[in-house]
């Protein structure tokens, strides 16, 4: 994963600047949540509205290039895990943010890129593509 000047990850760099877009509008985001919360909740974090309502679930994907090829296709498809298209499935709210084009951002050659999803979005256009095999159980079998 690309690392920005200050160290941090491409996808810490993109959740701050979700989190401060967030702000701008009068929304409250509330603290990152810790590996197993974000598995148990299917988002990096929530957030709340300005009106004080029930706080959204916000998963976010940084991407260090830009959203869109030279040629105009999609560089690529956005993933998302099982548990967050659960998430998206049963609350209406979820949403997912995506900040590319990092990497030209941070050397000054271009400008971040944003494209949000909503929930209903990323269940209408998922597909499966990857599948989870777990190995408990079969140490006696190793080689």
């Amino acid at each position: 994963m690309p690392r920005s000047p200050s160290g941090l990850s491409t996808e810490r760099e993109a959740v701050s600047v979700v989190r401060a877009e967030e702000h701008a509008r009068g929304w409250i985001p509330a603290p990152n949540l810790s590996k197993s919360e974000e598995a148990r909740h299917g988002c990096d974090f929530f957030s709340q509205p300005p009106d004080g309502g029930t706080p959204h679930p916000v998963e976010v994907k940084g991407w260090g290039e830009p959203l869109k090829r030279p040629d105009g296709a999609f560089t690529y498809d956005a993933d998302v895990n099982a548990e967050q298209l659960a998430r998206a499935s049963r609350d209406p709210n979820w949403r997912l943010e995506i900040v590319a084009n990092l990497t030209a951002a941070r050397s000054g050659a271009g400008d971040i890129q944003r494209l949000t999803l909503t929930a209903a979005e990323v269940v209408r256009r998922a597909r499966p593509w990857r599948y989870k095999v777990p190995l408990s159980g079969l140490s006696d079998r190793i080689r």
